[in-house]
């Protein structure tokens, strides 16, 4: 009878070791699992903060690029304009030209009449 109640104070022993070693490893657990969620939390937010810099400097660039378009735009008008001008004058200088060289020929054939 004395070794039984050994037996069953012993197995009772290991049940209530057993069952602080789950305690124990289930706290380690949550703490493992905490840790790692954590970590997963701050990798979320590194890659998040990544994402938006780099859409936002592409924006930047974008943008960059429109206000160039809209130079490149407006500096060929500007050229366009100026060319316009030119050739308007040109045109003008070879009308009084053609007109003299008229004049010249009239006069010509007056005094030739």
């Amino acid at each position: 009878r004395m070794g039984q109640s050994e037996i069953k104070e012993i197995e009772s022993m290991e049940d209530e070791c057993k069952q602080v070693a789950a305690k124990l490893l289930k706290g380690i657990l949550i703490r493992i699992a905490a840790g790692e969620r954590e970590r997963l939390l701050k990798q979320r937010e590194d890659v998040l903060k990544r994402y938006s810099e780099h859409k936002r400097r592409q924006e930047e660039e974008q943008k960059l690029v429109e206000e160039d378009k809209a130079k490149n735009v407006e500096a060929m008008r500007v050229r366009e304009k100026e060319l316009r001008e030119r050739l308007m004058k040109k045109f003008k200088q070879f009308e009084e030209k053609k007109q003299k060289t008229h004049e010249k020929i009239q006069k010509k054939k007056h005094i030739i009449i």
